[in-house]
C-alpha cells in the first residue's frame, strides 16, 4: 500500500476514536453521579457535579480520560457498595477504607475485571472472606484489615497469583488460616496480626516458599509450636514479628543472619535458651526478646548493630552485662533490660559503668528529676519507663542543655522498687 491512502484512512479514523472517547467519558460521569446518589449523597463527595469533569475530582484518577482509580478513605461512607461501581470498565483502584460499610465481603465486585488494588479496611465487614474471593483474579492488594470478619481465611486466597500485599489485621476470623498463601510468589507483605481466635497452630512450612516476602506481621495469631528452620529462605524480609503468640523452644540462630532484616520482634512467647552468637544482621533498628524465658547474657555482636535505636530485653532469666559498643551508638534512644542478676536486678550502678558509656549516652546530660511514682513524670517532660525496665531516655525537654536523661529502676526482692538516677 503506498504511503497517501494510508494517510487518508488514518484521517478518517481520528475524529472516530475522540467521538468514542469523549462517549467514554460522558457514560463514566453519568456512572459515578449515580454512584454517588446510591452512596447516600455524602457530604464528602460535593465536588462531583453534572458541570465538572470526573478526572478533575480529588477522589478520581484518569488514565487516558478514563476512570482507573476512587479513592473514598474516610468519607463517612455507610451506605453498601452499589454494583453500578463495575460499569467503570477500566477501574484497577477502589479505595475505600476507614469508612462505617457493613454487611459481608461485596460480591459485586466481582464484576470489576480489572481490579488490582481493593481496601476495605476499617469497616463493619461481617462474615467469612468468600471461598471464591479468586475471582477478582487480578488483585496485587487485599487490604482487609481492621473488620469483623470470622470464620477461616478460605484457600482460594492463594490462587490470587498477582497478590503483592495481603492485610487481614484485627478481625474475628475463628478458625485457620491457609497454607496456600504460601504458594502466594508475589507477595512481599503479610498481615494477619491481632487475630488472637485463630485456631492454635504452627507456622506453616509452606510459608517458608514465600522468598519474595518483606514484611512479616503474624503476632497475636495463637501460634504454638517452635519457629521453624525454613524461614532462614526468606532472605528479602525486613520486618518480621511473631509477638505475642505462644512460640516454645530457642530463637534459631538464622534470625541474626537475615541481611535485610531491620525490626524483629519476637516479645511475650515462650522462646528459651541462649540468644544466638552471631549478629550478621547489621541493619537491625529494633529488637524486642522481652518477656520470655531466655538465659544466658547478650552476646558481644550486638555491640556492632550501629543502626540500632531500640532494644527490649525486660523479664527474662538474663545475666552479665550489656556490651560497652552498645553505649557508643549515638542512635540507641530506648533500652529496656531484663532483671540481669537474681536478687536485685541487674548490677546497674557499677556494671552500667563498665558496659556502657555513659559519656555518650548522656552527651551534655544532667539529671533531671528522680521520682519513685508511676504516675508522675520528670520535671522538664522527660519520659519515664516502669515494669521492670532499665530505660535510657531521651529527654523531651526545649532545654539545650538537657539531652539525654538515664533513668535506672533496681528491682530487689526484698527492697521492692525504688529508682537511682546517674550523672555523668
Amino acid at each position: 500500500m503506498s504511503p497517501l491512502p494510508f494517510l487518508i484512512l488514518l484521517l478518517i479514523s481520528l475524529p472516530f476514536q475522540v467521538i468514542s472517547q469523549n462517549h467514554s467519558t460522558a457514560d463514566e460521569h453519568t456512572i459515578l453521579l449515580k454512584l454517588k446518589q446510591q452512596l447516600g449523597n455524602p457530604p464528602s463527595l460535593q465536588s462531583w457535579n453534572s458541570t465538572s469533569s470526573p478526572c478533575d475530582w480529588p477522589e478520581i484518577v484518569c488514565t487516558g480520560n478514563s476512570v482507573t482509580e476512587i479513592l473514598l478513605p474516610s468519607k463517612n461512607i455507610t451506605q453498601k457498595i452499589p454494583a453500578t461501581i463495575c460499569d467503570l470498565k477500566n477501574l484497577t483502584t477502589l479505595d475505600l477504607g476507614d469508612n462505617f460499610i457493613s454487611g459481608e465481603f461485596p460480591r459485586q465486585l466481582y464484576n470489576c475485571t480489572k481490579l488490582q488494588v481493593l481496601n476495605l479496611s476499617l469497616n463493619h465487614f461481617v462474615g467469612p472472606i468468600p471461598d471464591d474471593i479468586d475471582r477478582i483474579s487480578g488483585l496485587r492488594f487485599l487490604r482487609l484489615g481492621y473488620n469483623n470478619f470470622s470464620g477461616d481465611i478460605p484457600p482460594a486466597i492463594g490462587r490470587l497469583s498477582e497478590l503483592q500485599q495481603l492485610n487481614l489485621y484485627g478481625n474475628e476470623f475463628n478458625g485457620t488460616f491457609p497454607v496456600e498463601i504460601g504458594n502466594l510468589s508475589n507477595l512481599q507483605a503479610l498481615g494477619l496480626t491481632y487475630n488472637d481466635k485463630f485456631v492454635p497452630a504452627k507456622i506453616p512450612v509452606e510459608f517458608c516458599k514465600l522468598k519474595n516476602l518483606r514484611t512479616l506481621h503474624f503476632g497475636e495469631t495463637n501460634l504454638i509450636g517452635e519457629i521453624p528452620d525454613c524461614l532462614n529462605n526468606l532472605s528479602s524480609l525486613e520486618f518480621l514479628d511473631l509477638s505475642r503468640n505462644h512460640l516454645e523452644g530457642k530463637i534459631p540462630s538464622w534470625v541474626f543472619t537475615l541481611k535485610n532484616l531491620t525490626i524483629l520482634y519476637l516479645y511475650s512467647n515462650r522462646l528459651s535458651g541462649k540468644i544466638p552468637e552471631t549478629v550478621e544482621t547489621l541493619n537491625l533498628v529494633e529488637i524486642d526478646l522481652s518477656e520470655n524465658n531466655l538465659t544466658g547474657s547478650l552476646p558481644k555482636d550486638f555491640g556492632k548493630l550501629q543502626n540500632l535505636k531500640l532494644l527490649h530485653l525486660f523479664s527474662n532469666q538474663l545475666t552479665g552485662v550489656l556490651p560497652q559498643e552498645l553505649g557508643l551508638h549515638s542512635k540507641l534512644e530506648h533500652i529496656a533490660g531484663a532483671r540481669m542478676c537474681h536478687e536485685v536486678g541487674m548490677d546497674i550502678n557499677e556494671g552500667s559503668k563498665r558496659s556502657v558509656n555513659l559519656t555518650q549516652l548522656v552527651q551534655k546530660g544532667k539529671v533531671v528529676a528522680a521520682v519513685n511514682s508511676p504516675s508522675k513524670k520528670a520535671k522538664d517532660g522527660a519520659r519515664l519507663f516502669f515494669d521492670k525496665r532499665i530505660v535510657w531516655s531521651k529527654a523531651e525537654s526545649g532545654d539545650d542543655n538537657v539531652e539525654t536523661v538515664l533513668y535506672v529502676l533496681t528491682l530487689g526482692l526484698s527492697l521492692g522498687k525504688r529508682w537511682s538516677v546517674e550523672r555523668k
